[in-house]
This record gives C-alpha cells, structure tokens and sequence, in this order.
C-alpha cells in the first residue's frame, strides 16, 4: 500500500528471497525473515515491500468493510495493545490511514520508514488473526505473490 511496482530489468530480477522472507515473518520466525532481508538485492527488497503491500491489502478487505471506521479504530488500539506495549512503534493515525488507503478509503501514503514499520505490524497483526493452518499459509503467500508477480509471456 506504501509502495509502487516497478518493473525490475533483466539484470535486476527478484530472487526467490522475498516469498520466503514473507513466509517466515507471517510465520513468526523474525530472526529467519531478519536474515533473508538482510540478504536483499535492490529488486528483491522492492518485491518483498510489494508483496507485503499486497498482503496487507488482501488481508484488510477479508477483514474491514470500507465504511466501518469504528471496526478499523478498534483493530488499531488491539495491535498496539498486543505488538506496542511501549506506543513508540504504531502511530494510531497513521496505522488507521493506512488501513484506510487499503480500503480506498484514503490517499495513499509514502513508503516511509515509519510507514512501512506501522504497515508490516498491522499485516502480521492481520495474518495472525485469521490464524490460518499450514496450507492456509500457503495459499496465501502464493495469491500475494500472483497479485504482484508478472505472469511469463506464452510463447
């Protein structure tokens, strides 16, 4: 939601990185993602923010109607309850933005630093919530990565 698909060049192409990466942060294994990340190729980082925006997107409107700010104020306050015990990492309004902007209800915001910390919080608070079982997992990472990865040309 914070970021802009551009297509990498044929030197610059994404790796594999990014879904596993996604898959061990939905997973709960921060260190594994933290390791792959920090292995990142420029294209790699760019399609792992997108799949993680594509993610964030999916997992909103499965969880939020658009016009039900109430629902979207009081999933804010249960992440930085359960994610921010400290209230230094979830800005509340830009948490509600950007769950907004996932809706269309709202512009979309810069691919900040804080944003994308607020947006990776509320994705994982998100997928947590549905708890899907292994294969629930699965299916997911493999629609978000169809929703941002070009399909081959047929030839």
């Amino acid at each position: 939601m914070t970021t802009s698909r551009t297509a990498p060049t044929s030197q610059s192409a994404p790796t594999n990185q990014p879904v596993a990466a996604l898959s061990y942060l939905m997973a709960g294994q921060v260190h594994a993602h933290d390791r792959r990340t920090e292995r990142f190729t420029e294209a790699d980082r760019q399609h792992y923010l997108d799949l993680l925006s594509a993610l964030f997107v999916l997992c909103a409107d499965r969880r939020f109607r658009r016009d039900d700010h109430g629902a979207v104020i009081r999933f804010v306050a249960s992440v930085r309850e359960r994610f921010d015990p400290d209230r230094t990492l979830v800005d509340p309004v830009i948490a509600e933005n950007l769950l907004l902007a996932a809706l269309g209800g709202h512009e979309t915001l810069p691919a900040t630093a804080e944003n994308i910390t607020v947006q990776t919080l509320l994705t994982v608070a998100l997928v947590s919530d549905e708890q899907p079982s292994p294969a629930g997992y699965a299916a997911l990472l493999r629609e978000v990565d169809a929703m941002v990865t070009p399909a081959s040309p047929v030839g």
